[in-house]
């Protein structure tokens, strides 16, 4: 039996009308071998293209499977490297797929977001610009950016996102939102440091300058809505530079914190309080502005100031000045009202300092010329309007001049000749007196030298030298320069110093003058016995005079208390080899009582007024022609007075 015929075969017979059982006729079979043959070619060529396009197409997907893993590879790296996070929201906008970056890289874990959505006082605290912003894209089917909220960890600490999304929809379908979200706390941080630097003082976190004017200008627009009334209290300390110099700017800046703590304790909740600048606080208070509650809080302010307090170990007691202005009757507007409180506190000062002083008409008027005359005092130097005016110091028992004190006038160009009294606080309080101070120096000892180029002999000249020159580092070099330039020796040269100068810090004071001796200028200690000098101190300084305060020699020879402190200075100063001043002498009976107790040097307007160079000039010669002629102990002569 014929094995059976293979199937393509056989479909082949059918095809041209054949079948198995009966054999074709030779054209026929020759046919059928034909479409066999191709038949067999085809399915070969059709199996061989199947083979290899399985071939192209298991390369391609191997391929593309690689780099597909390539790319996801390099993806988590960089999901691992980047501080980014990936996640998705619902149509209704909470979390429901969050990536693991986030809990890696903040510590927070997913679960602190998930089921949650931004919000104004959800778990996601989000402001209310960002939320508006989220929602109306969400309205729109719209991308969103930069929308941040706020969550806090599970140990307490606050951290601050940052959220871009983009729609996601399944056909025309919203489903909701996908996006990457960033950790921005340091930025969020580092922003609010920045304006707390901008609006607040960094030393004692209290509002500052700025700040403080806008919240002046809101009371101001408060008040003038309302019908209020409200006041500023202007504080400021009371040698304050004293500490600043003597113990340091760290112990300095410790004594603001420590005031600005104790205001903000000692205040209502309702009052504004801030740090204006150095050594300056101001309260605005909105609440019973009447003076009598006014007068309760400033008093209630200096007492808390006063509270001792310790820096760099050593026991502080410092006192305050406050000024107090009200809103609208002393100002209304912001600058001049705090022009007011300020005004006010300066007259505080003048009173005595510790204490506080309300606004007056009559105070603004002062203020007006204490305000132009510092403006006044800062061009006299430029306008050469500063000159010197010389007191002659006799010998007390011959009445020889033995020295001169070199005294500051100003030549004002509206009010004529100024005393040091109406100006000298001013220069001190604005620290004018350190180039002021600088310029007498200069100028005596200039001045020293032409009388001597004129063949005069001057007498030592004694220059005064002020808390601030004594207490800053410029002193020395202003001496040096001062004797260089004009060529004086130091010998000829005396400086005044006073006692309270000496004692607010001896130590700083001893070193100062130890140097001003070792260049060999003179030492003397002016307004002895007003302070609380010691012998043991006095003994530390390398000091050649004293000069008894006027104030004991006024009610000489009658007052027994004034008499027996005399006596004492006297006894006290030539135990230790100095030399006993006596200034303020105006009459006969005080010269014969200081010469009797055995004062040295006499000076004051029984023998001269301070008078221009020109009239020291005059007794100079005199002295001069005297010497020459050896007919006279003393002056023949007076200068003419110099008002």
């Amino acid at each position: 039996m014929a094995a059976p015929l293979h199937p393509l075969l056989s479909r082949q017979l059918r095809k041209i009308g054949l079948d198995a059982e009966h054999a074709p006729a030779l054209p026929l079979f020759s046919q059928l071998l034909d479409h066999v043959g191709r038949a067999y070619v085809d399915f070969d060529q059709e199996r061989y293209l199947l083979d290899r396009s399985q071939d192209i197409a298991s390369t391609e997907m191997n391929a593309l499977n690689q780099a597909l893993q390539a790319s996801q590879a390099k993806l988590s790296s960089l999901l691992s490297l980047s501080s980014d996070w990936i996640w998705e929201q619902d149509a209704e906008g909470r979390f429901t797929i969050v990536s693991d970056q986030l809990e890696a890289r903040t510590g927070l874990p997913p679960e602190a977001l998930l089921g949650h959505r931004c919000e104004i006082d959800g778990p996601l605290r989000t402001p209310a610009g960002d939320l508006q912003r989220l929602q109306e894209a969400a309205a729109q089917r719209e991308p969103f950016h930069a929308v941040t909220f706020a969550v806090t960890t599970p140990s307490g600490e606050q951290r601050h996102m940052h959220i871009n999304g983009e729609p996601m929809f399944k056909g025309s379908r919203f489903t909701g939102y996908r996006g990457v979200g960033r950790d921005v706390t340091n930025a969020v941080v580092a922003a609010r440091r920045i304006e707390e630097l901008a609006r607040f003082d960094s030393l004692t976190g209290l509002p500052n300058r700025h700040r403080f004017m806008e919240e002046l200008g809101s009371a101001i627009a408060r008040s003038q809505r309302y019908g209020r009334r409200f006041a500023l209290l202007f504080i400021d300390l009371d040698r304050f530079k004293f500490v600043n110099d003597n113990l340091g700017h760290a112990a300095g800046d410790d004594l603001l914190r420590t005031i600005g703590q104790r205001l903000s304790q000692l205040l209502r909740e309702a009052d504004l309080l801030a740090r204006l600048g150095g050594d300056e606080f101001v309260v605005l208070t909105e609440v019973n502005c009447e003076a009598a509650t006014l007068s309760k809080v400033a008093s209630r302010i200096l007492n808390a100031i006063a509270q001792p307090m310790v820096l760099e170990g050593r026991r502080i007691e410092i006192s305050a000045s406050v000024g107090i202005g009200v809103y609208p009757e002393d100002g209304n507007t912001a600058p001049a009202l705090l022009r007011a409180a300020d005004a006010a506190m300066y007259q505080a000062k003048a009173g005595g300092k510790n204490t506080f002083e309300f606004f007056t008409a009559e105070l603004a008027q002062r203020a007006a010329l204490h305000f132009a005359l510092e403006g006044d005092l800062r061009q006299a130097l430029q306008r050469d309007q500063l000159e010197l005016h010389y007191q002659p110091k006799v010998d007390a028992r011959s009445g020889d001049l033995v020295g001169i004190e070199a005294l500051l006038r100003w030549n004002h160009p509206k009010r004529g000749l100024l005393m040091p009294a109406v100006f000298i606080e001013l220069a001190e309080e604005s620290g004018l007196i350190v180039p002021i101070g600088r310029w007498i120096l200069r100028a005596a000892c200039e001045q020293m030298v032409r009388w001597q180029a004129a063949g005069l002999a001057p007498p030592r000249c004694a220059v005064n030298i002020s808390a601030r020159q004594l207490q800053g580092d410029c002193l020395m070099q202003d001496l040096r320069d001062a004797l260089a330039h004009s060529g004086l020796e130091p010998r000829h040269l005396e400086v005044e110093v006073t006692e309270s100068m000496l004692m607010s810090d001896a130590a700083q004071a001893a070193a100062v003058l130890e140097a001003i001796d070792a260049l060999g200028v003179e030492i003397a200690i002016d307004d002895f016995g007003t302070g609380y000098s010691s012998l043991a101190y006095l003994k530390r300084f390398p000091v050649r005079s004293l000069k008894i305060d006027r104030s004991f020699v006024r009610d000489l020879p009658g007052d027994e208390d004034d008499l027996a402190i005399t006596r004492a200075v006297v006894a006290m100063g030539h135990s230790l080899g100095m030399t006993i001043v006596a200034e303020g002498v105006e009459t006969l009976e005080q010269r014969d009582c200081l010469v009797q107790v055995g004062c040295d040097v006499l000076q004051g307007y029984l023998f001269s007024r301070p008078a221009s160079s020109g009239a020291i000039e005059q007794w100079l010669q005199l002295a001069a022609q005297s010497s020459r002629q050896a007919a006279a102990v003393g002056p023949a002569g007076h200068p003419p007075e110099s008002h």
